[in-house]
């Protein structure tokens, strides 16, 4: 509208990458009749096919671009000369996409043909990528990888043969063609090794292999992408590309911190200047919860939960949420025990040298929040918390929530569409929470208070705020108004790291205002209460002090 893109609308609907049939598809054209329903538009025809190209009367639409995570790990081996050349650059490659190789095969390891036979047969890969060799370089070596994957493949039945990206020597690739075209299926790429072709190519191969290995597995995506042209891509790399076109909107040589967490799995993206730096976790709220287990005893789990539950009963609420993982919280008691999990999850995947980083020197700007167990809390300050408790970032921090599921789909059509992509994400397409400052402090305090601040709003009306310790201290202010916060008094022992505390800071007013963290820390984290009354007592004051959420101006003329 207006040679503008705006969001209008979403819509979902239960789908599951376990059966193998054509039920993506349906439950698709399922989530795009809802969406039908939700924006008053036309989208499908009379035989339920997405209208393609939109019309002169506004039904259908233009592009569709398609991000995917239901489908777990696609058990990637990796196969090169070197540890340091080809090897290096693949591990560089599939960070991008947030997968870690179940496999690998590399030269210069000395191993026999049989070790390496026998390592590939045990961890049975679907993707294998062969890489190795500069052009006109080094092919015997090659030969030799290629001799271990034939008789490898050879060894296993045709439908379970993997699926082979062939990034290395381009002298090497007619031979490797001739001899496993008749074998499997192989693609070719870019040379790893080559600087001068660039990444992208290569990406762009592994993301086609990928999206072949998705299709075997979960059909009704062939039969969205045939019908539709679309491009598929992995919601790792969708998200990943979202936070990194985030980062250009913050200030120079500061982090943004993008958290999803899913059914399979969590991703921990963190970019600077345009820079991702992708981790995922085999941990999610969903078919993977059951491994929290093999990281944490139940009584550990306890630690956030306000209220009495026995730790068997953390353990049965994990397993059979294992077992039956479309399952939702039916209660504020479940959900609660979910937020705990999902803390849990974050505290382990910042244990990541990178990350804990930038949360204790206040290089940290925002954090991205995502995933329906952070979307679908009925107070988004329930999110807000989680990620206070978990992350513990010091220095003056934005939390942004995807209450709408568009992190991925963002993604997504950046790939096709960077205009679109980046009017919505300047547009009111993500949830404010606010801004949350947390100050470090050594020793013991001085008094009560730690420090003094004003906040002026466009009027010109300052008020001045002591800020206690050890607690949540908000400010509330009126959502999406600009302010100016100044520092009139800050205590010797007290600093706040990333922030000139010298020079005013202006700011966008989030739903909840302006929040001052100063709870205790040990080694990092914030300090519980060991005795389980206490720490419930604690638990439920801090969401008292930080209060209730304040909904836009217009959503509450609407009310």
């Amino acid at each position: 509208m207006d040679d503008q893109y705006s969001f209008i609308g979403a819509a979902s609907a239960t789908t599951s990458g376990d059966i193998t049939n054509q039920f993506e598809y349906l439950n698709v054209i399922q989530a795009v009749e809802k969406l039908e329903h939700a924006t008053k538009r036309k989208i499908l025809d009379r035989n339920q096919n997405i209208v393609m190209p939109a019309t002169l009367d506004h039904s259908g639409i233009d592009q569709v671009a398609v991000s995917y995570t239901c489908i777990p790990d696609p058990r990637i081996a990796v196969m090169g000369l070197t540890h340091a050349g080809s090897l290096q650059n693949v591990y560089d490659l599939l960070s991008k996409v947030g997968v870690k190789p179940v496999a690998e095969i590399c030269a210069e390891d000395g191993k026999t043909v049989c070790e390496n036979l026998d390592l590939f047969l045990r961890t049975a890969p679907r993707i294998v990528i062969v890489s190795g060799g500069t052009e006109q370089g080094a092919e015997i070596g090659i030969y030799r990888l290629g001799e271990i994957l034939m008789l490898a493949c050879r060894s296993l039945p045709k439908e379970q043969r993997p699926i082979i990206l062939y990034a290395g020597n381009s002298a090497a690739k007619k031979q490797m063609e001739r001899v496993f075209s008749q074998i499997t299926d192989i693609s070719f790429s870019t040379n790893v090794l080559e600087s001068g072709s660039g990444v992208q190519p290569t990406l762009n191969g592994l993301i086609n292999v990928l999206r072949k290995d998705l299709e075997s597995r979960a059909p009704g995506f062939r039969i969205l992408r045939e019908k539709t042209k679309c491009s598929v891509i992995p919601g790792e790399f969708a998200f990943g590309r979202t936070i990194r076109l985030m980062s250009r909107l913050i200030r120079q040589n500061r982090h943004i911190l993008g958290i999803d967490i899913g059914a399979h799995q969590t991703i921990l993206a963190d970019a600077v200047n345009l820079a991702l730096s992708l981790h995922t976790l085999p941990l999610g709220i969903g078919n993977n919860i059951g491994n929290l287990l093999n990281e944490y005893t139940p009584s550990d789990l306890q630690s956030w939960i306000s209220f009495q539950i026995k730790s068997a009963e953390i353990q049965d609420y994990i397993l059979n949420k294992s077992y039956y993982p479309d399952l939702i919280p039916a209660n504020k008691y479940s959900a609660e025990i979910e937020l705990a999990l999902a803390r849990a999850i974050v505290m382990k995947g910042i244990e990541n040298e990178s990350l804990s980083a930038m949360l204790s020197d206040g290089s940290l700007a925002m954090v991205f929040l995502s995933g329906a167990v952070l979307r679908n809390v009925e107070d988004p300050g329930e999110a807000l918390l989680f990620a206070m408790d978990s992350l513990a970032p010091v220095g003056m921090v934005d939390y942004l929530l995807d209450m709408n599921g568009l992190s991925g789909a963002i993604g997504t059509l950046a790939h096709l569409n960077p205009v679109l992509a980046s009017q919505i994400m300047s547009t009111s397409a993500y949830l404010n929470l606010g801004k949350v400052i947390r100050p470090s402090v050594r020793g013991e305090p001085p008094g009560k208070s730690i420090m003094t601040v004003s906040v002026r709003d466009d009027a010109g009306n300052t008020r001045k705020y002591d800020i206690p310790f050890n607690r949540i201290y908000r400010i509330p202010l009126e959502y999406g108004k600009n302010y100016e916060l100044e520092w009139t008094k800050i205590s010797h022992n007290v600093t706040v790291p990333g922030v000139k505390t010298w020079a005013p800071a202006g700011f966008k007013s989030g739903c909840f205002g302006l929040v001052f963290d100063t709870r205790e820390e040990k080694d990092g984290k914030i300090k519980l209460p060991k005795e389980k009354a206490a720490r419930d007592k604690k638990l439920q004051s801090w969401r008292t002090e930080l209060g209730p959420w304040l909904v836009k101006q217009e959503e509450e003329s609407h009310a």
